[in-house]
């Protein structure tokens, strides 16, 4: 009896020992011309199709690739010299130089990014696609030059991977982004040590329309919380409607994570903040 108790104990630590390798292969890696591919949000994932779908403007810009985006006839159209990828959310037919092609996964939207089958936009571009099933990476080839390794700033749960239109700043112990939008996003090590991860400052009055700036902290916060809760979150921020207006402190509740937002002032704050 003891015996087999023993067993049983035995196999559940080496399956408890083994869930954190397994965890960390199931996430699907892309590298383009041997260079890292970092999504700060919306990680690639594998459809119904098991067909790799991709956040396009990311592995086309790496490809050396442009990204047209049409929000009101919902069509992403892609430009590399003389190539043309037209396609349209939820569609399965996919113009290619004015040929249209079909496909048996149609491009989607996903918490506010365009999603497309990685193997045939890739390979519509020119590139080769190897699929490594027993680490997950995906491996794109199209000749290039790799572009820079892109500088990524982490802060717990949170990846910031760097856009040219970004400015940040360092210190010893903390750092500061702007975003495009005029956003601020700052962490430091002594705030990470008390359980602040990050927070997100949207300023009222900017030649950045405020509205623009609330899309976008919505879509970093997409990261760790679902669509609804990141949602809700930045629709309290947005109830600020004239710079001299008041936020009461609120606090919102998802898994592991506290995010406390308030306003005085011009500024909105949106902390996360560990539970």
């Amino acid at each position: 009896m003891k015996k087999g108790i023993l067993k049983w104990i035995v196999m559940i630590m080496i399956l408890v020992m083994c869930m954190p390798q397994v965890f960390a292969l199931s996430q699907i890696r892309v590298r383009v011309n041997g260079s890292q591919v970092y999504f700060p949000d919306g990680q690639p994932f594998a459809d119904a199709n098991s067909r790799v779908m991709v956040p396009i403007r990311f592995i086309s810009e790496q490809l050396g690739a442009e990204v047209k985006w049409d929000k009101d006839a919902q069509r992403v159209t892609i430009l590399d010299s003389d190539k043309e990828i037209m396609l349209k959310i939820g569609n399965k037919e996919v113009m290619v130089n004015g040929k249209v092609k079909k496909l048996d996964t149609a491009a989607v939207l996903k918490s506010s990014r365009t999603y497309v089958p990685l193997r045939f936009v890739s390979e519509a571009l020119g590139a080769t696609v190897t699929w490594d099933s027993k680490v997950r990476i995906v491996y794109i080839n199209n000749g290039r030059d790799p572009l820079p390794e892109q500088k990524v700033y982490t802060a717990g749960p949170f990846n910031f991977v760097i856009d040219t239109d970004w400015q940040v700043s360092e210190t010893k112990d903390s750092w500061k982004i702007e975003t495009e939008t005029l956003l601020e996003i700052s962490s430091s090590e002594t705030g990470m040590s008390l359980g602040n991860y990050v927070t997100l400052i949207l300023t009222q009055g900017m030649i950045v329309p405020y509205s623009e700036q609330c899309d976008e902290a919505e879509q970093i916060l997409q990261q760790v919380f679902s669509e609804s809760k990141a949602k809700e979150i930045v629709t309290y921020a947005r109830k600020k409607q004239g710079r001299k207006d008041a936020l009461p402190d609120k606090k919102f509740y998802e898994g592991d994570y506290v995010v406390i937002v308030g306003a005085e002032g011009d500024t909105v704050n949106i902390d996360v903040n560990k539970k």
